[in-house]
């Protein structure tokens, strides 16, 4: 048992989130403790007392300090790892390796990110790409049926798979493992989009085989805005580049990523601060008082919107996020419903859109207590 409370006052002392607000949003942008901003903000003036010394004589070897830390965490050998600004970037990256050709198929689930979606729509336009949905049922029996979806439509023509490790809109655990076996069974390379992955799961990228893996470190890890990973296989790294070419060109990975300009590295810097935050609170203890908490509130709403939940009470299955349907409301009507409940009862929390369906998303972290996630439902339930 962690010896802390979930939501008290100490533990919300730790970040500075607005008190007058019920954020139960992590999984969007994540927060950053404020011992982690400190320690970002020690390193901005230390990289503005000696500019020099700082970003061209000792970022590298620094850098190389936290790809080990980091590189222990996910399970990824450190030559393959390198850091960007966010998993975006990391997908572009990928695609970018590529030899696309007019009719090729890229294979991602109709969950899948929007934003991968649009790149995937750039890459339609310009080389004749075209994305097949994976259409994995929601609600959901077993991981299973996600499996069964990409077996589907995995075809000759496929030249890449694309999967959300923790989708978006309904913040489902897909069966990663399982979907990079099923494609390079095909010899399909896969792209895993890890976004809400590193800190929420145990990775271990070596393990997993994927060809190319990319993971936000501001989210569950809770580093400060501009942290992400992206990790190559081996048998990828002569053919990934950077998409902004700079002096690092031809010399490795991460002269290539780390060094495209002048730029604030602090945010990658100070992950090991950040780690350093979850290791002082217990990770695991982390892990489970955020999806017990989740695993509550999901209950809480779903009875107070009388629906039933779309996916077992089963911990492979989801984490620290849950989606929970709003039988009377469409897809569209999100960003209107957000807006109200923050105006109205600043409650900060999304509604996805998935199938035309909308859904309220509900995340939880340490600084959250139980009552936010009744004060949600009741809320809701007057709106019903």
């Amino acid at each position: 048992m962690p010896s802390w409370t979930s939501g008290s006052a100490a533990l919300r002392a730790r970040w500075a989130l607005d008190p007058t607000i019920d954020y139960l949003n992590h999984g969007s942008f994540g927060a950053t403790p404020r011992a982690v901003l400190a320690a970002q903000g020690a390193l901005r003036d230390e990289m503005e007392s000696s500019l020099v010394e700082f970003l061209a004589r000792r970022l590298p070897a620094r850098l190389d300090a936290v790809r080990s830390r980091v590189g222990a965490l996910v399970g990824a050998d450190p030559a393959g790892l390198v850091f960007v600004p966010n998993a975006t970037h990391g997908v572009d990256a990928a695609l970018d390796a590529i030899d696309w050709r007019p009719g090729d198929e890229v294979v991602h689930a109709d969950h899948g990110y929007n934003a991968v979606k649009q790149a995937l729509r750039r890459l339609e336009h310009r080389f004749g790409v075209k994305r097949v949905d994976a259409k994995v049922p929601f609600p959901l029996a077993d991981a299973g049926q996600v499996v069964e979806a990409f077996a589907a439509v995995i075809g000759p023509k496929t030249r890449l798979v694309i999967v959300d490790h923790i989708t978006s809109a309904t913040a489902l655990v897909f069966p990663a493992a399982d979907l990079v076996a099923l494609a390079h069974r095909h010899g399909v390379p896969v792209l895993v989009d890890g976004a809400h992955a590193p800190g929420l799961l145990d990775l271990d990228l070596r393990a997993l085989d994927a060809d190319f893996y990319t993971g936000n470190l501001h989210k569950w890890v809770c580093a400060p805005k501009g942290a992400a990973l992206f990790w190559v296989h081996p048998r990828w790294r002569e053919t990934v580049h950077a998409r902004v070419t700079s002096h690092g060109y031809g010399n490795g990975l991460a002269a290539e990523f780390e060094w495209t300009g002048t730029f604030d590295p602090t945010a990658w810097l100070a992950v090991p601060a950040a780690l350093d935050h979850l290791d002082e609170l217990g990770l695991l203890d982390v892990r489970a008082n955020n999806h017990a908490l989740v695993q509550e509130g999901r209950e809480r709403i779903a009875h107070a919107l009388g629906v039933s939940l779309p996916h077992p009470d089963d911990a492979s299955l989801y984490g620290p996020m849950a989606a929970i349907p709003v039988p009377w409301a469409k897809a569209s009507e999100g960003p209107t419903l957000n807006a109200r409940l923050y105006a109205e009862h600043r409650i900060e929390v999304p509604f996805t859109g998935y199938d035309e369906r909308c859904f309220v998303r509900i995340s939880g972290q340490v600084y959250n207590r139980p009552e936010q996630y009744v004060r949600l439902a009741e809320v809701l339930r007057s709106w019903r």
